[in-house]
């Protein structure tokens, strides 16, 4: 289909010299003054053009000129058709004969010639087109004649730029842009303007640091001036410009003038802010995953900071983790992994020809752009991309001794993906992070399970079965990691059908105290078989602590209870026992003596009572019944309620109700309690 306009048959012009300027007739509108199409061709300006003659027919003169710069082309016909008399008529011709009235507008201007754009001068003039209407007949000049070298190479260095270049005239008070150079704005139609014409269009908040760079230059403070500032872009909204200026004289005894030129950079503005969003962004984001990792403590904490951290930090859409266990890799995955990809690396050996497994095993982060260079790369691996849709994947080890691989994770993307410098970087630190964090959860672990262990072996594996009585023993360490609790219980079963029933605590929370609470428990369950009188089993235990130089020392209760029910007891500064009879429950007050280990030839006197059928017996350690928030007395009292309102409960719920009111004393120690129940009658 032709779009072409039609028009009337053009005239021929005159055959051109073969190094002349090449001759285009273009029709001007004779009521607007607007630029119609192109009329007629010479061959000389189709040559200059690279093109055919006839293909130039029909098309709009601004055709020929590259984007941006088809208003340079219109101002030119317009010019043209401008200075033509009113009052002339049309010769009638139609042979494109000039006209009388002003000589031919000469500019530069900028073309597309050639698949290339060309800086060239034109000239246009008014002339009869066919019927005598208006024209105007173009000359493209081959070459730059010498007064216009220097506009040309202007042009040519701004054009190349993408840049205006603009003028202000101190003398006169008059800034323009100069004619036909690259237009990125809607202002220069207005012609010569005063400066603050200029300066009121700018942003609110840019013109006073555009006014100061004008006075620097004017003051001689500065010799070229840098500016960025916000124009009108003609539809109520800003472009964002940048400007290089300086002051100069055009000419010996020239005005003294300021000229510069400005570049469009409103593409360039929005994108760096777009940059420095994202880098805003994934720096808080690495931020908030490297203080996840520095604060991690147990294995499940660093795993939901990998899985839920790992890829918004890096522009990722998914997670997979991988521990190394007995050469093998362990994995677990968050949203964004194909639970087939996981399947797929979930057991595989460490040796195995494939890039997580090499990643881990070496060291080195894996970087696969795209699915084609993982084929490329890993062409023994291919099962994973059969796994999932990930177009390509970040393999990065956790940062561990040589020799020593911990494990890794895998950041995958759903687009081809290139890591920068920054993110190369930041992936380094993030590595080195989750691996001394693992290292530290690892040693942790191991520490607990040996703590854990040790503090089994320190307590009676299982209580014995005494005819006779009812016994039940809680017991919960103070904190997480190594602070092992000093408190431990003993319950003996004595040749006579008596039963020694021991509570105690040995004063720290760590390896040491666990030690001799370990030694002590084991001494008095000793002397308590040779002669289980409490005052006796104290008096030796004190001794023998006194002798071993114990480094602590230890508070301890020791009731001994017989099948009819007399019990006599003996306390070495320990807390009391709750007794709950039938007339209530309460702490009866008895005497006692000095810790275990304090001093030589302590003596601890012996209290004597009965429980009855049914009563019962709680011994119990500090932590249940004071700490911060709770004194000794309100402690004691609470306990006291507890057991009356349980007193018909089993002895498990009996302890375990017992061991609850720790939570009212605010106090992080370690707590035990056993409970003694004789058996009610048949």
């Amino acid at each position: 289909m032709n779009l072409r306009p039609a028009v009337p048959a053009p005239p021929t012009l005159a055959r051109p010299a073969a190094d002349g300027p090449g001759r285009i007739l273009v029709a001007l509108d004779s009521g607007s003054g607007e630029a119609g199409p192109i009329l007629d061709a010479d061959p000389r300006a189709a040559a200059l053009l690279g093109t055919d003659p006839a293909e130039l027919v029909g098309l709009p003169l601004a055709a020929l000129a590259p984007s941006g710069h088809a208003g340079s082309v219109s101002r030119l016909l317009l010019g043209v058709a401008l200075s033509r008399p009113a009052d002339q008529p049309g010769t009638g011709t139609g042979t494109g004969t000039a006209v009388a009235g002003p000589p031919a507008t000469r500019s530069p201007l900028l073309l597309r010639t050639g698949g290339e754009d060309v800086l060239c001068l034109v000239s246009a003039r008014p002339v009869d087109g066919p019927d005598g209407r208006p024209a105007a007949l173009v000359e493209l000049e081959p070459s730059s004649c010498a007064d216009s070298d220097s506009w040309a190479m202007l042009h040519a260095m701004a054009a190349l730029r993408g840049e205006s270049v603009w003028a202000y005239d101190e003398e006169h008070d008059r800034f323009w842009w100069v004619e036909n150079s690259l237009e990125h704005n809607g202002h220069r139609g207005a012609g010569e303007l005063p400066l603050q014409d200029v300066l009121d269009q700018l942003h609110p908040d840019d013109t006073a640091h555009v006014e100061d760079a004008f006075w620097a230059l004017r003051r001689g403070e500065r010799e070229v001036v840098s500016i960025c500032f916000r124009y009108p872009d003609g539809e109520g909204g800003y472009r964002a410009l940048h400007s290089v200026s300086r002051i100069m004289r055009i000419g010996f005894g020239g005005t003294r003038r300021i000229v510069g030129s400005t570049a469009d950079r409103t593409d360039a503005a929005a994108h760096e802010r777009a940059v420095a969003r994202e880098h805003t962004r994934q720096s808080r984001l690495v931020r908030e995953l490297a203080a996840a990792f520095v604060g991690a403590e147990t294995e499940e904490e660093l795993t939901d900071a990998i899985l839920h951290k790992v890829a918004p930090a890096f522009a990722g859409t998914g997670t997979l983790l991988a521990f190394v266990e007995n050469e093998r890799l362990r994995v677990t995955f968050g949203e964004g992994i194909d639970p087939a990809m996981a399947r797929s690396l979930h057991g595989m050996s460490l040796d195995s020809p494939k890039p997580l497994a090499h990643a881990i095993r070496t060291g080195r982060t894996e970087v696969i752009g795209s699915r084609e260079a993982y084929r490329a790369s890993w062409p023994k691996a291919h099962g994973l991309l059969d796994a999932t849709t990930a177009q390509s994947f970040l393999m990065v080890p956790f940062a561990a001794e040589r020799g020593r691989p911990l494990g890794g994770w895998v950041i995958t993307y759903d687009a081809p993906h290139r890591v920068t410098e920054q993110e190369g970087t930041l992936l380094g630190v993030i590595a080195e992070l989750a691996g001394q964090a693992w290292e530290r959860i690892r040693l942790s672990t191991a520490r607990l399970e040996l703590a854990g262990a040790l503090q089994r072996d320190m307590l009676p594996a299982e209580l014995p079965a005494i005819e006779g009585f009812e016994i039940a023993a809680r017991y919960l360490p103070a904190n997480e990691g190594l602070e092992v609790g000093g408190d431990w219980y003993d319950v003996i079963a004595l040749p006579d059908g008596s039963v020694a029933c021991i509570i105690g605590d040995v004063q720290g929370h760590n390896i040491q105290a666990a030690a001799l609470m370990g030694q002590v428990r084991t001494a008095m369950h000793a002397y308590a078989w040779e002669d289980p009188s409490p005052d006796r089993v104290l008096e030796r235990t004190n001794e023998l602590m006194l002798q071993m130089g114990a480094a602590g020392f230890a508070t301890c209760l020791y009731a001994l209870l017989d099948p009819l029910g007399r019990v006599v007891s003996a306390r070495a500064g320990h807390v009391m026992p709750v007794l709950c009879t039938t007339t209530g429950t309460s702490a009866p007050e008895t005497p006692g003596g000095l810790p275990l280990g304090v001093q030589n030839g302590t003596r601890y006197p012996l209290a004597e009572g009965r429980l009855g059928q049914g009563e019962t017996l709680a011994l119990l350690t500090d932590g249940l019944v004071e700490g911060p928030r709770l004194s000794l007395d309100d402690g004691t009292a609470l306990v006291c309620r507890t057991l009356e309102e349980s007193r018909g409960a089993p002895v498990e719920e009996i302890a375990d109700a017992l061991m609850s009111c720790a939570g009212a004393t605010r106090h992080d120690d370690d707590r035990a309690v056993l409970v003694v129940r004789r058996a009610p009658a048949a």
